[in-house]
């Protein structure tokens, strides 16, 4: 897998529910990202994400203040235990948070 980009949503391989992280850094030279789980954001920043829908711009800029601003557990995974999201990363709610199964 080619490491996703700041914004993307991915999928944690390592564990049986295969959380969905959303990808906050990208450590190229460790070949890591950095995420939040999106089960973990508030209803309102979910709401904020599906407004980003087709905007990658958007979606990045959104994702650095989430980052910034959101007290957060913080993960990082190495990318050989990712997997892309089925769905583009500029979807709505429901690919976001696993209503596409």
């Amino acid at each position: 897998m080619t490491a996703p980009s700041v914004g993307d949503v991915v999928v944690l391989t390592e564990l049986d529910s295969e959380p969905r992280l959303l990808v906050t850094a990208v450590d190229e030279l460790a070949d890591e990202v950095t995420g939040v789980l999106l089960a973990d954001l508030a209803a309102e920043t979910i709401q904020r994400l599906e407004a980003t829908a087709g905007d990658r711009q958007r979606r990045r800029k959104l994702t650095t203040a989430i980052r910034q601003a959101e007290d957060l557990m913080t993960f990082r995974v190495p990318v050989d235990e990712l997997r892309q999201h089925d769905q583009p990363t500029t979807q709505g709610r429901d690919s976001l948070m696993g209503g596409d199964r």
